[in-house]
């Protein structure tokens, strides 16, 4: 399609930061003020771009451009825009899908229309407040119902209506977000499923929050104490397991361990080819200058309360933003979303 020269100039920057939005929010932490800034910029591009064109989402432009477009659209008129999008979801990649639904969830007035792709239906129904949600799950995929249960999570609704979709592996994101719900609630049956689920790291972390899991080193991590400190350190002088400790030890101190040369590193050579490696003499010195208390539970460096855990909501993006939320949802028993807007990772998930 031909473009004005201005007009183009705006379009190839929105794509350009609408890439480095998705790099940004996919980083374990970034500052919440360089995706505030980035977002301003954003903004003032597509806001300049929908002067000039209404906004046309076809299954032939790439992410970063279909992204434009369903913005772009979904501003100028929204229910046409929906209209073609339900026409063409199904078609779009898993990559333009994400697209999409970002464009959806930035789009500063949406009007809701009735759209049939599941996957569609289930970004507006996650766009709803309590009091609009359908009382029962109709029949739908695993995308809708993990939605579903998320809104129905916020609102407050009883363990009950979880209980259900714990043991439901046909749909797994939906078992997921069941199993988050009935651990931020206490429930046994939850804890006792998600345990058979230890690749989700919000689960890792609610299970450490029960106290139900302390086996992995993340789940360690996740349980903020000073033993789990401790743990840690002397992990890191283990070849085999020093990595995952450095990763372990960014979530519950909110500083990354240095780096050493690898040649410092005594009986490496069988152990997987890097460059560096986790300097344990140098994170033992930075725990040595903290005061931690035996009787205070830590995250991210600080003593876990509501306060804390608000004041790194607004400092930090990424993938702390999910396990923040899902700190927040512990602590309230319930899910606590995350900041409105935000699109949280490459996969577009909606928050914990």
């Amino acid at each position: 399609m031909a473009m004005m020269p201005l007009r183009d100039t705006h379009y190839r920057e929105a794509m350009g930061l609408f890439r480095r939005r998705c790099q940004l929010l996919a980083e374990p932490a970034a500052p919440r003020v360089a995706l505030a800034q980035l977002d301003r910029r954003l903004a003032a591009n597509l806001d300049a771009v929908a002067c000039s064109g209404e906004g046309q989402p076809e299954a032939s432009l790439r992410p970063p451009a279909l992204f434009v477009e369903t913005w772009v659209g979904l501003c100028r008129d929204s229910r046409r825009c929906l209209a073609m999008l339900d026409a063409s979801y199904a078609e779009f990649s898993p990559e333009q899908q994400v697209a999409v639904r970002q464009a959806m969830r930035l789009c500063p007035d949406m009007a809701v229309s009735e759209v049939t792709q599941p996957g569609l239906q289930a970004i507006l129904v996650a766009l709803q407040s309590g009091a609009a949600l359908p009382k029962e799950p109709r029949e739908q995929d695993d995308e809708w119902v993990a939605a579903w249960l998320a809104a129905s999570d916020a609102a407050g609704e009883p363990l009950a209506l979880f209980r259900r979709f714990y043991r439901d592996t046909g749909r797994p994101r939906g078992q997921r977000r069941a199993l988050r719900a009935g651990l931020v609630r206490r429930d046994d049956e939850a804890m006792s499923v998600a345990k058979g689920l230890a690749d989700d790291d919000v689960l890792t972390l609610l299970m450490a929050q029960c106290e139900a899991s302390t086996d992995s080193l993340l789940a360690q991590a996740f349980t903020g104490s000073v033993a789990a400190a401790h743990s840690l350190l002397d992990a890191m002088e283990d070849l085999s397991r020093c990595e995952a400790a450095a990763a372990a030890w960014f979530w519950l101190t909110g500083t990354r361990v240095p780096r050493k040369p690898r040649l410092q590193a005594v009986g490496g050579a069988d152990t997987p080819s890097r460059d560096t490696l986790p300097d344990c003499r140098a994170a033992k010195e930075q725990w040595q200058s903290w005061q931690w208390r035996d009787d205070t539970r830590y995250f991210f460096g600080r003593p876990l309360s509501t306060e804390s855990l608000k004041s790194l909501s607004r400092q930090w993006v990424g993938r702390v933003a999910l396990l923040v939320a899902a700190q927040r949802s512990w602590l309230a028993g319930r899910r606590v979303p995350v900041e409105p807007g935000l699109c949280l990772g490459p996969v577009g998930e909606a928050g914990a």
